[in-house]
């Protein structure tokens, strides 16, 4: 029968037409089944801006015969489109019983084959499945809400209901949680609200529930989803016979990794000692545990337990001591006030700071600053280039290798071919995926054209990418004489290293000594412009102004570029060209509502930077380009070195924008440098450090504090300025995230950072939520020796009255 033929109407009948084809006769369909389908599911401009798949019924047509051919151990059955649950229910059927499984397994992440899964293994035609996606079907299916609540759907849903237990005891992840669903959807939809009715209605097991959630409590699922259980119980409303039965479980939850799961067990106990049928010794033996735990208020209230079981049962006293033992450690100085009182030992004095100064540095002028640090370590053999090659297809975000691979290549180009062949199949994909972006798509171009592949090269383009295009052509071309390559890290280029390559190519393409001008580091310019001298061709005018030569009358592109290298913190080059770089860059930062209505951190420049009409200065997001960038394209640090203030300015305020576990790990482009090259920051650089301590992203985090820890090893980084700009974040300031984190550097830096703190604290409101975590490190730090508050803080501490934990703290500061 022919193609057409079959894909016509619905899918239904092309199901049906192809059941009445022979084995033979099916398998011999398959390529043009392929064909037709990748060729309908193909992503086009269906008329002008407006954008979808060529054919999508003709897609579902094909989508539906290939279901009912292909062999269970294609991984294209996973893409397919499946029309009805009907329709996999009758391939299914179709399928000898040893294939049934195996197809369902690879079939079970679809919504609609979950449901036709699920009800064939409801009447007996296919074995149980139980994978974890499996058990997310359970939630996309809740998500279904078809207008009715979901212990009504529950109901009727067959088996659900016992189906339900052994969902209940599996953690799941992403949305496929009960915490991660029930937090964006409506009361009546939430599985909780389900649970509390079925359980009223007695159509769920009450105490089989109860008992349920302390068993999963036990697990240390992650805390977000374990704090669903904790929830759950409480909601139950357990009975006080209940609690007395459970005190034991209770008990054993105080040695939770968790605090929140910790804090659950201790007011649980507390209700039941106060019902009056606490098991004393059982208490005590666990509570050590929360004592010593994170959490003030955890801890305070095991103490409180404690001291109330030993003040009524004397003989206990011993066993109780060793709870406010275990407390005499605790971070929080409260805890530890409680603790040594109840013993009557004197508490240990803490280790006296060594006396350290921190001054403000700032950054020296641009013709000072040292920027050669760390050479490139250059690849040059075939198979250095093409473990480099094979890093950047994993992850093109690394953009010193980028240099070093795009300046190594030129040297050894004959001798690749051979060396590169494990790596063009990566390198097909990538290069032939229609939405990848610009970088990516290079590197692969560049991959496949050094391996011996025919392969276009890149159009010529404008803006920031102009110039790595030239240097893919240049290498495909096999005319690569780059006088532009990078020598240290960071994009920097050693003036006197340029000069001598122009020296043997003064007839180098425009591109490359513009890209060149642009990357001339500050040191070694006295003895470059000596050495430029002997330059001859049509750059030497340009490069020995960039150097600090005679004024010229050129204004074309390489002549910005000389300018903009000269004054790198003119706003205007072409100015620069006329005798009027104008006053150096300040920067200013402030945090607020954007114009969506969204919280944004804007760092600003003045004077405000303009763009001559060139097709590349290094000034980042230029022009529009018609590949997505992405985030993490490493083109913000392979343009311009001067443009690293920039690009730190960029990155905060994305980080701050995007603070999402999940996502562009934009981190990567800015905070390494001052890992691998320290440099005193400027305000953006600052304010990129400040930002990534009140995140919720670990990787930046860590970054972040690492950076902080470097500059301040250095004294490269000033702690009032770091605290100005933990302040300009004030309002999105979360004191009990901030200081621990704060305190990880105080381990190291106890001085600098209670003068970070003495420049934040009087910056925030003294009804900020959860101040106190930094007035009690700052009071700690003061304790220790680290020094005094200034007469501003003082008396910002005045407004603090009442015996909230905030003013016992700010109390203890201002003594």
């Amino acid at each position: 029968m022919h193609l057409d033929a079959i894909l016509t109407g619905q899918p239904s009948e092309v199901l049906s037409r192809i059941f009445g084809l022979s084995p033979a006769e099916r398998k011999a369909l398959i390529p043009d089944l392929m064909a037709a389908f990748k060729d309908s599911r193909e992503f086009i401009e269906i008329e002008p801006d407006t954008y979808g798949v060529r054919n999508p019924l003709k897609g579902q047509q094909a989508a539906t015969a290939l279901l009912a051919i292909l062999p269970t151990s294609d991984p294209l059955l996973r893409k397919l489109w499946i029309a009805t649950p009907t329709i996999l229910e009758r391939v299914l059927q179709d399928r000898p019983l040893a294939e049934r499984k195996a197809m369902a397994l690879r079939l079970i992440g679809h919504q609609t084959a979950w449901e036709a899964i699920r009800r064939m293994t409801l009447d007996g035609d296919l074995e149980p499945i139980r994978t974890p996606e499996y058990h997310a079907g359970w939630f996309r299916w809740a998500g279904r809400f078809g207008g009715k609540p979901l212990a009504e759907r529950l109901r009727t849903e067959p088996e659900a209901l016992t189906e339900l237990w052994e969902l209940l005891t599996l953690e799941g992840n992403g949305d496929a949680s009960f915490a991660a669903f029930d937090k964006y959807v409506r009361d009546e939809d939430k599985w909780s609200t389900a649970l509390l009715e079925l359980t009223a209605t007695g159509e769920l097991d009450r105490t089989r529930l109860l008992d349920l959630t302390l068993d999963v409590l036990a697990r240390d699922f992650a805390a977000f989803r374990a704090q669903w259980y904790a929830a759950l119980h409480e909601a139950l409303a357990p009975t006080p016979d209940e609690r007395t039965t459970a005190q034991i479980r209770y008990a054993r939850l105080c040695g939770s990794s968790l605090p929140r799961t910790v804090s659950f067990a201790v007011k649980a106990l507390s209700l039941v000692d106060k019902q009056g049928t606490l098991d004393d010794e059982i208490a005590l033996q666990h509570l050590p545990a929360a004592a010593a735990g994170r959490g003030a208020t955890t801890a305070k209230l095991a103490l409180k337990l404690a001291g109330r079981i030993a003040d009524r049962r004397p003989e206990l006293t011993d066993i109780a001591n060793e709870v406010f033992e275990a407390a005499l450690t605790h971070e929080a100085s409260d805890v530890r006030a409680l603790a040594t009182a109840r013993l009557g030992v004197t508490p240990e004095t803490p280790d006296v700071i060594d006396t350290a100064e921190y001054p403000e540095p700032t950054r020296p002028p641009w013709d000072q600053r040292k920027t050669l640090t760390i050479p490139l370590d250059v690849p040059d053999t075939p198979a250095a280039i093409a473990e480099a090659l094979s890093s950047l297809l994993a992850d093109p975000d690394q953009a010193d290798l980028l240099l070093a691979v795009l300046d190594g290549a030129h040297r050894v180009t004959g001798e690749l071919q051979d060396a590169l062949k494990p790596l063009v199949k990566r390198a097909t994909k990538i290069a032939g995926e229609k939405h990848a972006a610009a970088v990516p798509k290079l590197v692969a171009t560049l991959v496949l054209g050094l391996s011996g592949r025919d392969v276009a090269c890149p159009p010529q383009v404008e803006g920031w990418r102009r110039p790595l295009h030239h240097r893919v052509n240049a290498l495909l071309d096999g005319t690569a004489r780059p006088v532009s390559a990078a020598t240290h890290q960071g994009g920097w280029l050693d003036p006197v290293v340029f000069v001598s390559r122009m020296l043997e190519h003064p007839e180098a393409p425009e591109d490359d000594v513009a890209d060149a001008l642009l990357r001339l580091a500050p040191d070694t310019r006295p003895e470059a412009r000596s050495l430029a001298s002997a330059l001859t061709g049509p750059h030497a005018d340009c490069i020995r102004y960039a150097l600090g030569g005679p004024p010229i009358g050129d204004t074309g592109w390489t002549a910005l570029a000389a300018a903009r290298a000269r004054y790198p913190e003119s706003a205007d080059p072409a100015a620069a060209l006329r005798g009027d770089p104008g006053p150096p860059f300040t920067w200013t930062a402030k945090i607020g509502l954007n114009q969506y209505g969204l919280t944004s951190l804007d760092i600003d420049e003045t004077p405000e930077a303009v763009s001559p009409k060139a097709p590349w200065l290094g000034v980042l997001f230029g022009s529009p380009a018609p590949e997505w960038l992405g985030f993490t394209e490493c083109h913000e640090a392979v343009s311009s070195p001067y443009d690293r203030d920039h690009l730190e300015a960029a990155v905060a305020g994305n980080l701050l924008f995007n603070d999402f576990e999940v996502g562009y790990p934009v981190e990567k482009a800015a905070l390494p440098p001052f890992l691998d090259s320290p440099s005193t920051p400027g305000l953006p650089g600052t304010m990129l450090i400040a930002t990534t301590l009140v995140l919720k992203r670990a990787a930046a985090v860590q970054l972040g504090m690492d950076a902080a820890l470097t500059l301040l090893d250095r004294r490269m980084l000033g702690p009032r300025a770091l605290g100005e700009a933990l302040g300009v974040l004030g309002p999105e300031l979360i004191p009990t995230r901030l200081a621990p984190r704060l305190s990880t550097i105080a381990n190291e830096h106890p001085i600098a950072i209670l003068s970070t703190l003495d420049t934040l604290l009087p910056r925030l409101e003294p009804s900020h939520r959860g101040v106190f975590a930094l007035l009690e490190l700052a009071a700690d730090l003061m304790e220790r020796g680290a020094g005094t508050i200034s007469a501003e803080t003082k008396t910002w501490l005045a407004g603090f009255k009442g015996s909230s934990k905030a003013a016992k703290a700010a109390s203890r500061l201002s003594r």
